[in-house]
This record gives structure tokens, C-alpha cells and sequence, in this order.
């Protein structure tokens, strides 16, 4: 008789929507932050600082994460300040440090704090969780 009431008492449970419309509430109450990619465009190829004679150039590729999709467009507005901020942190950084997968990442962070003020002093904005690159070459 208890192998069967226990069942029945499960069913019971599940089957009453009252026990989860308290949680579907307040799921629904709190608007979810979808983070998204955003594109800075084509390629930006730049000259690195070198000390011989011999040009050494980027060719870098980057996305910027946001916290929250609303902000696309605002992030895709600045798209042009954005790249020339990182044309000009790259830009100074010197050849053989660029080819360096530790010295990369250590750039690929200050260009993300550099990014998160530029985009705060000129937009009030501060949606960007972290810079990307996506194609990084040093010829």
C-alpha cells in the first residue's frame, strides 16, 4: 500500500501548479543580462616599434564582449574611437614583445582597461567586460 502512495503523492506534487508559479514570478522579475559580442571591423595591420632596421607589422583582428546587449549600438557608435585607442596602445609596444604569448595577454588587458575608461568618459558607458582578438599576427 506505501509503494504505491508514495508515487501517487510525487504525482500529486508535481501536477500543482501553484508550488511553481512562486518561482516562474520571480524568475520572471529579474531581466536576464545576455552578454554578446560586438565586431571593431576589418583587420587593423599597424607598424611595430622596433630597434633595427627591419619593419615589423600587426595584422590584429579584436570583438569586445558586453555585459549587456542593449548597449550594442552604443558600442558599435564608437567603433572608430575604439580602434584608434588600440592602434595607438599597439602601436608603441615593441616587435619581440608582441610575440610573446605572455606579454599578449598582459597588452590585451591594459587595452581592455583603456577601452572600459574611453568608453565611460565619452558615452557614460560601461558595458565592456573584456576586449578579444581574434586574429593576432606579427610578420
Amino acid at each position: 500500500m506505501q509503494k504505491v502512495l508514495l508515487p501517487l503523492a510525487l504525482l500529486f506534487v508535481l501536477a500543482c501548479p501553484g508550488a511553481w508559479a512562486a518561482e516562474e514570478a520571480e524568475a520572471e522579475e529579474v531581466p536576464a543580462k545576455i552578454s554578446s559580442y560586438v565586431s571593431l571591423g576589418d583587420s587593423m595591420v599597424l607598424n611595430l616599434s622596433n630597434d633595427n632596421r627591419r619593419l615589423t607589422f600587426l595584422q590584429l583582428k579584436a570583438d569586445v564582449l558586453i555585459a549587456d546587449s542593449e548597449a550594442e549600438e552604443l558600442i558599435k557608435t564608437h567603433v572608430p574611437a575604439i580602434r584608434h585607442k588600440l592602434i595607438v596602445l599597439l602601436s608603441e609596444q615593441k616587435a619581440n614583445d608582441m610575440k610573446s604569448p605572455a606579454k599578449r595577454e598582459e597588452i590585451r588587458k591594459i587595452a581592455t582597461t583603456q577601452i572600459q575608461e574611453l568608453m565611460a568618459d565619452i558615452a557614460g558607458n560601461n558595458d565592456i567586460s573584456d576586449i578579444l582578438f581574434s586574429s593576432f599576427l606579427v610578420q
